[in-house]
């Protein structure tokens, strides 16, 4: 059960175990940092590849009608 004084702090759930992590050791807050970090870098480039994606799927459907009105070889 959290204490009072656990409550409202930041947590690190890691392998079925809770840190605090204000109490963990230097390099280890460094290395929760870099993985949040690589969180959002991953989140913003999988947004980002949704986006070309959906662009790709418009300029297909536009060439697909422009085509259409082209006689093929």
């Amino acid at each position: 059960m959290e204490t009072p004084n656990t409550q409202n702090k930041q947590k690190l759930n890691f392998e079925n175990s809770q840190y605090l992590i204000e109490t963990l050791p230097d390099e280890a807050k460094r290395l929760v940092n870099a993985l949040r970090t690589a969180d959002v870098q991953s989140k913003m480039y999988k947004d980002t590849l949704d986006l070309i994606s959906i662009s790709k799927t418009k300029m297909i459907d536009e060439l697909r009608v422009i085509l259409k009105k082209v006689e093929s070889i």
